[in-house]
């Protein structure tokens, strides 16, 4: 899990580098798993959205 952690976080880190907005939900993840993306045998799992538009699309809302 620490090995998963430091490798989402590398992940993110590089996008955002990028200038791609991200963020790291475990809920995504776990509806994945739950709706049978990711087979069995998955225990584990996150979901990264990007986004490579101009505004971001995790902190800029509509008024």
């Amino acid at each position: 899990m620490t090995d998963l952690g430091i490798a989402l976080g590398s992940a993110v880190k590089t996008a955002q580098i990028h200038n791609v907005d991200n963020r790291i939900m475990y809920t995504a993840g776990s509806v994945a798993m739950n709706l049978g993306f990711l087979g069995k045998d998955c225990t584990v799992a996150f979901a990264i959205p990007l986004s490579a538009s101009g505004k971001s699309i995790f902190f800029d809302r509509k008024a």
